[in-house]
């Protein structure tokens, strides 16, 4: 494909890297030439310094020949004008960055978007919002997805010693209803089988019906810890949309707003009902004390500053809290974080880059979510007519390396497979693969042979 990333700032940087190493033919718009700098020396792509809005600009790059325009500068109102002139131009799919609550928030008056050009549109601080809220629901966990409509969950936790699976072989678990289908082990990723041992400090990755979930805690051995507060350092937009999504809980915690900024912390107060405000500074550990934060609260560092966040939650890891969830920026900083004691880590771009990559894969991918640096990924695929995966059972599939199907929907019903599982057309499968295969994987779900129209039903 033909793909045009608008913006070169962090997020155009990782998009415009995945897209290019996907063998994407990728072009960089930016109107600061010293933003360009990095990709230049970095990526194999091309880049053009002009305004991503300007029909100039882009009839200049043969924007009639672009199969996607993502638009992801800082400025709102630039990237839905650059889709809006895009679509003009006949791109056929185009995506902007959209962060301003104001403008995606129902109202009716608002703009049909779609009807002005833009196909798609993403919020980060949205998607981290809601990334942050599944693992609030689930204490303990380290990643927290949702696949198949919600019926496929794919769960993150990282053991300690005094967890009753550390130790054990997975053949010893009795695993009916999940399937372990990764473990990230000092950097490494293992795709484990029965003679693998658990040991203390892996990160398990399961998958499973959702509603089987339930018998994790008896298969873990620890008692689900009951949170009496919510503890957010930093008012930023995550902050916002994380509030109103944890008011809206059944089993409501007090919740508490860190904020250093006075005039923000004003503001705060003013917009955010349901929750109170305390102006200080989360990397003081003196802010804490006068808090009282301890084991019964949760903690969440959303500060805006890798930095900031870091020191926060090694002073409330200090602290003695246990649940402690961290927005992070930079990948190379997580193992920092793990040293810091946070649970789980968020990284809004990661984020954003799972989105792009469902609309560039093949139209039998159903969803992606990239995991820790985004070298590995779990993929829902639909399996069509004649293609190699249903062929075969999947114990006799040429699976890439480093490869494991982690659960299938058959006929409405979730099916933990193993080696003698077949699967049918129409069935659809969580895939976890390391994202340098994915397309190897795909492969197996695409029919081998062109469908002809009338031969076969819609999905």
């Amino acid at each position: 494909m033909k793909i045009v990333v608008v913006g070169a700032g962090k997020v155009g940087f990782d998009l415009s890297k995945v897209l290019s190493e996907e063998g994407h033919d990728v072009i960089v718009i930016d109107k600061e030439p010293a933003a360009l700098k990095p990709v230049v020396e970095t990526l194999d792509v091309m880049t053009v310094a002009g305004n991503g809005a300007s029909a100039v600009v882009l009839e200049e790059i043969g924007i009639k020949t672009v199969d996607i325009i993502i638009a992801v500068t800082e400025n709102d109102e630039l990237n839905m004008i650059a889709c809006m002139t895009a679509k003009q131009c006949g791109v056929p799919m185009t995506v902007a960055r959209v962060r301003n609550p104001e403008y995606t928030s129902p109202h009716p008056y608002l703009l049909s978007y779609a009807r002005f050009g833009l196909d798609l549109i993403i919020n980060p601080e949205h998607l981290a919002a809601q990334e942050i809220f599944r693992l609030v629901e689930f204490p303990m966990a380290t990643d927290m997805e949702y696949f198949a409509d919600g019926r496929l969950s794919m769960v993150g936790v990282k053991l300690e010693e005094t967890m009753g699976i550390c130790g054990k072989y997975i053949r010893e678990l009795g695993l009916a209803n999940l399937t372990i289908v990764a473990i990230s082990r000092e950097g490494r990723i293992i795709i484990p089988n029965g003679n693998t041992r658990l040991l203390p400090k892996d990160k398990v990755f399961l998958v499973g019906a959702t509603a089987g979930f339930h018998s994790l805690n008896g298969l873990i051995r620890v008692e689900n810890p009951k949170f009496r507060r919510i503890i957010i350092a930093g008012g930023g937009l995550i902050t916002r949309y994380l509030v109103g999504m944890l008011r809206s809980r059944k089993k409501r915690s007090e919740i508490k707003v860190m904020e250093v900024s006075e005039e923000k912390s004003k503001n705060l107060a003013r917009d955010l009902e349901g929750c109170q405000l305390v102006f200080g500074d989360a990397t003081k550990i003196e802010v804490f004390e006068e808090e009282n934060l301890g084991p019964g609260d949760i903690f969440i560092a959303l500060t805006g500053a890798d930095n900031s966040n870091l020191v926060a939650s090694m002073l409330a890891h200090k602290r003695g809290v246990e649940e402690i969830i961290c927005q992070i920026s930079r990948e190379d900083y997580l193992p920092l974080a793990e040293m810091s004691g946070v649970t789980a880590a968020i990284t809004p771009r990661l984020l954003t880059v799972s989105t792009v990559l469902k609309l560039v894969r093949t139209s039998n991918v159903l969803s992606i979510s990239l995991l820790s640096s985004g070298e590995a990924e779990f993929i829902e695929l639909k399996a069509e007519p004649d293609s190699a995966v249903t062929k075969k059972r999947l114990r006799d599939l040429e699976m890439p390396p480093k490869t494991i199907v982690g659960a299938v929907i058959q006929n409405q019903r979730v099916i933990v497979p193993r080696g003698d599982t077949q699967i049918h057309p129409g069935d659809r499968a969580l895939v976890f693969s390391l994202r340098s295969t994915a397309s190897e994987v795909e492969k197996l779900f695409r029919a081998e042979k062109p469908v002809r129209t009338g031969e076969t039903d819609a999905f």
